[in-house]
């Protein structure tokens, strides 16, 4: 499958960086922690909070994705699905119940149903593709960033290729692809990177990776965000070459530190040119650089946030509790102003969602 490395990447949107929003707000923070480190702090602490508040107008974002394997990994800076359509057409969105049935056994339902499952977290974008082996790289994002970061680590565990004869099953057929069964380590550090500039640099030495395990980093200069990569190398235990086309995303990381976790959506139905548009909610994102963006509708929201953190740090939850109540207030206020005259409408089927298919409940 052929997939843009910088598919993930959302470019500049309407919003203030940490930097600015201290210089309107550090006044509302506790006279004794009013430093930019300690006002970052404090957005981390109550920006979650006011981000689970609903659907307010800075919380939604649209995103297409190649939905041609039968899933689609959200972006890590997003939460969930909110509405999504499927090769042009309306779909419904399922939880993990959607998987265990209340009554009957599964063998009665042949019908494959076309929707958004909720399929748990992954630790990479895309897949390996099953038989393939790879070599794992890091590559910098599009211009402007187009040299990788000074310093900090990435840490990759992986699985490699193993063939029938270093299993030890003897019933398993030669032809047989399997993947190790214990995991592979590879630390690439940024440091070492002397006169680029570097757009790309191989993490490891192995070009037979089947499964990717998990991506962590730490201590990553977050002003050159950058993505890991697969570059595809053949067929496992067979021939061997390079193919750009299959090259693979894994991970855009523009933090400082962390470890890839994406929300995993299956779809029934999908075919090779299947593609997924959707309206997502966004999720918030630690804040450790003064050029971090915030996404904020105004600035009482935030200072009221802010006055009722400092109630809750001083005991006073009477004072707490009317500052957030008047976030929440302000924030249902602006949404009803930014939507105008497109008020949401009730809409119900009377025989359910997938009336007449098997299965359903």
């Amino acid at each position: 499958m052929n997939c843009d490395v910088n598919a993930l990447y959302l470019g500049i949107v309407p919003a203030k960086t940490t930097e600015q929003l201290f210089a309107t707000h550090s006044q509302y923070l506790d006279v004794s922690k009013a430093t930019p480190n300690d006002f970052r702090n404090a957005l981390n602490e109550i920006m979650p909070r006011i981000y689970k508040l609903g659907f307010w107008r800075e919380m939604l974002l649209e995103h297409s994705q190649d939905a041609s394997d039968g899933y689609v990994s959200l972006p890590q800076n997003t939460d969930a699905i909110i509405y999504g359509i499927l090769d042009n057409n309306p779909v419904s969105t399922r939880s993990l119940w959607h998987d265990y049935k209340m009554v009957g056994t599964n063998d009665q339902d042949k019908t494959t149903l076309t929707a958004f499952i909720d399929d748990g977290y992954a630790p990479v974008y895309r897949d390996l593709e099953a038989d393939s082996n790879y070599k794992i790289f890091v590559a910098t994002l599009k211009e402007p960033f187009n040299t990788l970061p000074d310093r900090g680590k990435v840490t990759v565990k992986y699985r490699q290729y193993a063939d029938a004869a270093d299993a030890p099953n003897a019933l398993i057929p030669p032809d047989t692809v399997l993947k190790g069964a214990s995991f592979n380590e590879a630390t690439f550090d940024f440091s070492t990177l002397t006169g680029g500039p570097y757009p790309e640099s191989s993490i490891d030495a192995d070009s037979d990776v089947t499964e990717i395990i998990s991506i962590t980093w730490d201590n990553v200069e977050t002003d050159h965000p950058f993505i890991v990569k697969a570059k595809y190398k053949g067929i496992s235990g067979g021939a061997q070459g390079d193919d750009s086309t299959k090259d693979l995303l894994l991970a855009e990381i523009n933090s400082k530190r962390g470890s890839s976790r994406y929300r995993r959506f299956r779809i029934g139905g999908t075919n090779a040119s299947s593609s997924a548009h959707m309206l997502l909610k966004r999720k918030w994102v630690e804040v450790d650089s003064s050029s971090d963006l915030v996404h904020m509708p105004s600035n009482a929201i935030l200072k009221h946030a802010l006055l009722g953190k400092l109630g809750e740090d001083n005991a006073d939850l009477e004072r707490s509790q009317y500052h957030w109540a008047n976030v929440a207030s302000l924030l249902e206020s602006d949404t009803d102003s930014y939507r105008g005259a497109a008020k949401p409408t009730l809409r119900i089927a009377p025989d359910g969602v997938g009336a007449g298919m098997h299965g359903m409940y």
